[in-house]
C-alpha cells in the first residue's frame, strides 16, 4: 500500500512538472520578446556606461623579525587583531589594518583634497573640487539618477538633508564630520579605491579605478604615499613623543646652563687677582653647579641623538615592487557580460510571471468576488 502511495506520488511530481513545462512551452513567444526586450535594455546599458581604468602598485611591508603578511592561522588571527608572528614583532602594524586606513575619514579627507591631473582640466585641482564643481554627470548617471535613484532623491527631499547635517565639530580634533559632499566623494573613492592582501605571496596590492587612465595611475601613487604616512605616524607615535619630550627638557637645561656658565664667567672676571677662602669657595660652587648643568645637558644630547635613531629605526617601509603605470587598455565595463545578463533576466521574469499568472488571475477573481 504504502509503495503504491509513494508511485501515486511521484506521478503527481511528474505531471505538474510536465504540466510547468507546458506552461513555459506555451508562453515561449513572450519569453522570446522579453530576452529580446532585456537585450536591447542590457545593450543600452552597455554602451552608456563610460570605460573604466584600472592601475596598482604592489607593495611589501617590511617587517622586524620573521613577520609574515600570510600565514592560515595568524592570518585570521590579524584580523581581530591578534599577532601570533614571532616574539620580536609584537609592536608591529599588521597589514590586515591597512584597508581600515584606507577607510578612516581622515585618510578619506587628506586624498580627497588632494591634487590630481585630469584630461580636461589645464591645471592640477583636488579631487573634491573635481567632482563638486566641474565634473558634469554622463547619460548614464542622469538617466540612474532620475530612475533608479529617484526614490532616494525623494526621501532626501523629504529629510531635509542640510549641507552640514547639523553638528559642529570645529573645535574637536579628534572627531571627524563629512559633509554631505565629502560623503558622496568619499563613497566614489571607496569604489574606486580597493587593497588586496596576497597571502600566498606575502605581497599587498592597491588598485584604482577610474575613467580616466592618468587619474587612476595618480590615485594608486597617491593612496600608496599617504599610506606610508598613516602607518608611519603610528608606528613610531611613542619614539615621537618620547622625542619631543627630550627636546623641551634641553630647551630648559640648555637655559639653566647658560645662566650659570654666564654667573662663573662673570665671577671669574670679577675676582681674578682675589685671593681669599669665601671667593675660592664662590667658585667652586659656580663650578660645581656648571658642572652639573653642563654634565645633565650633553647627557640630554645623548639621549636626543638616541631617541632620533630609534625614531629612524621604527619608521616603518613600503618597498614598492611594482609602481603604478598608466593603463593603455579598459579594465570594463564587460559589455558582453551585461548584454548576457540582461537577456537572462528577461527570460527568468518572463517565465516566472507565465508561471504564476494563473494563480493571480485566480486571487484577484476572489478579491473581487
Amino acid at each position: 500500500m504504502e509503495g503504491q502511495i509513494n508511485n501515486n506520488t511521484s506521478l503527481d511530481d511528474e505531471i505538474d512538472l510536465v504540466e510547468l513545462l507546458k506552461q513555459i512551452w506555451s508562453g515561449r513567444k513572450i519569453i522570446l520578446y522579453s530576452a529580446i526586450v532585456g537585450g536591447l535594455m542590457g545593450l543600452i546599458i552597455a554602451l552608456l556606461s563610460p570605460n573604466s581604468y584600472s592601475a596598482s602598485v604592489s607593495i611589501v611591508p617590511q617587517l622586524s623579525g620573521e613577520t609574515k603578511v600570510g600565514g592560515n592561522l595568524s592570518g585570521i588571527a590579524a584580523l581581530a587583531g591578534i599577532n601570533l608572528g614571532s616574539v620580536g614583532a609584537s609592536d608591529e602594524l599588521s597589514p590586515y589594518v591597512y584597508p581600515l586606513l584606507v577607510e578612516s575619514v581622515p585618510f578619506q579627507l587628506e586624498l580627497m583634497q588632494s591634487r590630481f591631473n585630469f584630461e580636461d582640466i589645464k591645471e592640477p585641482i583636488s579631487f573634491f573640487k573635481y567632482h563638486t564643481e566641474i565634473k558634469k554627470l554622463s547619460l548614464f548617471q542622469i538617466i540612474k539618477k532620475y530612475t533608479f535613484g529617484l526614490p532616494f532623491l525623494i526621501l532626501d527631499v523629504l529629510k531635509g538633508k542640510e549641507d552640514n547635517m547639523g553638528f559642529n565639530l570645529s573645535q574637536s580634533s579628534t572627531i571627524f564630520n563629512f559633509t554631505e559632499k565629502e560623503a558622496v566623494v568619499s563613497e566614489i573613492l571607496e569604489k574606486n579605491i580597493s587593497i588586496e592582501i596576497n597571502e600566498k605571496d606575502n605581497f599587498i596590492l592597491i588598485k584604482s579605478t577610474s575613467p580616466e587612465p592618468l587619474l587612476s595611475a595618480q590615485l594608486a601613487e597617491r593612496v600608496t604615499g599617504l599610506l606610508q604616512k598613516y602607518i608611519t605616524k603610528i608606528k613610531i607615535a611613542k619614539a615621537q613623543e618620547n622625542l619631543e619630550f627630550l627636546k623641551e627638557r634641553i630647551k630648559e637645561k640648555e637655559m639653566s646652563f647658560k645662566r650659570v656658565q654666564k654667573e662663573l664667567a662673570k665671577f671669574s672676571d670679577r675676582n681674578n687677582n682675589v685671593v681669599s677662602v669665601i671667593s675660592s669657595m664662590k667658585q667652586q660652587n659656580l663650578q660645581s653647579e656648571y658642572s652639573l648643568a653642563f654634565g645633565v645637558y650633553s647627557e640630554l644630547a645623548k639621549q636626543i641623538e638616541q631617541a632620533e635613531i630609534q625614531v629612524k629605526k621604527d619608521t616603518p617601509i613600503l618597498t614598492v615592487v611594482q609602481p603604478a603605470q598608466v593603463p593603455d587598455k579598459k579594465s570594463g565595463p564587460k559589455r558582453s557580460l551585461i548584454l548576457l545578463i540582461w537577456i537572462f533576466l528577461g527570460g527568468v521574469l518572463s517565465c516566472g510571471w507565465i508561471l504564476v499568472e494563473k494563480h493571480i488571475k485566480i486571487i484577484w477573481d476572489k478579491v473581487k468576488s
